[in-house]
């Protein structure tokens, strides 16, 4: 062999030892196929959910009474907690009594008088009767005292008339609540004197169990409930018997008892165009106010294949809501939905879903189109609360 065979057999075995050196370099640079990551999916289920009409409305106490000095004194005390409960026929103001109980005396010593008196005219008619039939006394005399005694008579009705009066009077000293409910804070303090003049206003008192809501309604949907009404008469007692009503107050979390319309105005507004209702709802415990706002809610009729989902499932982006559906290759999409009223810590969809999608439940920040996932599937036990009708 020759030295250039030599040479060239050479540069063959180094090339050869070169790309198996290479090889296996290349090969450890290839990444690892990613796993589908595991993340929790939800298939809907259809729910029975309301349809409903949302609107504002406020808490009124009915009745709410006014308590006021009906005679002039000196307040002498008050017997309350202002801002508490008190019952019907509880004691809540007095008023300085010494001067009508001195006219109740008068009163009642006036009427003894003029009831003396009177006893007596009636004795002397009596007397004198027998004695004008054998003209032992003239016509006139006998006429003098029959007269004498029409007017003791009247005079005794008089005495009765103003004894009753101071009666009532005193009856006033002490004022009682004439119905159970709230009562405001004490407008006078004692040592002051109330009304003289004018009937002061001492507080306050509003029914609060029941309790009433007052809300508006505007035409159109108006209508749209005695058309509903209407083609379902055959199943209500009276209009009233409609509609389902519950609130939602401020504190954003429902009100325990259902409530019922009973009261619609008349008339619709026309500066408005909105008509007027009221609801009444039990308030066993007192937790709503006379003046509080609440959401008001008009259950209207009911879907039986509704859909609900957590609201965090949902997001927003530029002002619209997305969920994000998982198809049958487990691929994530996301989606546009239209929402409704949120129920604690879900929210009824209107569109964009429907019943038996998958949807993803978490993982959003690491979202791509098409992503795939490896399902942890979660059942749907959604269910809107029940309302406890009382």
């Amino acid at each position: 062999m020759n030295n250039r065979s030599a040479t060239k057999i050479l540069s063959i075995l180094v090339s050869i030892v070169v790309i198996s050196l290479i090889l296996p370099g290349c090969h450890s640079k290839k990444k690892p196929e990613q796993k589908a990551p595991p993340l929790k999916v939800m298939q809907i289920k259809g729910k029975r959910l309301p349809i409903y009409l949302e609107l504002v409305g406020q808490a009124a106490g009915i009745p709410t009474v006014e308590i006021r000095a009906r005679v002039a004194g000196y307040l002498e005390n008050w017997s309350f907690k202002e801002g508490s409960i008190v019952k019907k026929g509880q004691r809540l103001f007095t008023i300085e009594q010494s001067e009508y109980l001195n006219s109740l005396k008068f009163a009642e010593a006036d009427l003894e008088n003029k009831t003396a008196a009177w006893e007596k005219a009636k004795l002397d008619v009596a007397r004198l009767k027998p004695l004008l039939s054998t003209n032992a006394i003239s016509q006139n005399d006998y006429d003098k005292a029959v007269t004498t005694e029409l007017m003791d008579r009247a005079s005794v009705a008089s005495s009765k008339a103003n004894l009753a009066t101071a009666k009532l009077n005193l009856s006033y000293t002490v004022m009682e609540s004439p119905i159970t409910g709230y009562i405001g804070a004490c407008n006078v303090r004692p040592g002051n004197l109330v009304g003289k003049g004018e009937s002061t206003l001492l507080s306050t008192v509003s029914a609060v169990d029941p309790i009433f809501v007052n809300f508006s309604l505007n035409e159109t949907d108006y209508l749209q409930i005695m058309r509903y009404a209407g083609a379902h008469k055959e199943e209500l007692s009276s209009q009233y018997d409609l509609l389902k009503v519950y609130i939602t107050l401020s504190d954003k979390k429902m009100y325990d008892h259902t409530g019922k319309i009973d009261f619609i105005d008349r008339e619709v507004n026309p500066q408005t165009g909105t008509i007027a209702l009221r609801a009444v709802f039990p308030n066993p415990d007192g937790l709503i106010k006379p003046g509080n706002f609440a959401n008001v809610n008009l259950v209207l009729m009911e879907d039986e294949n509704g859909i609900m989902i957590p609201q965090s499932a949902t997001t927003q982006i530029q002002g619209k809501n997305f969920a994000f559906l998982v198809d049958h290759e487990n691929k994530v999409h996301r989606v546009p939905i239209l929402l409704s009223r949120a129920i604690n810590n879900n929210i009824i969809v209107v569109n964009g879903l429907k019943v038996g999608d998958r949807i993803l439940l978490e993982g959003f920040q690491k979202f791509q189109e098409g992503m795939p996932v490896t399902p942890v599937n979660v059942p749907d036990t959604l269910s809107p609360p029940e309302m406890k009708a009382k």
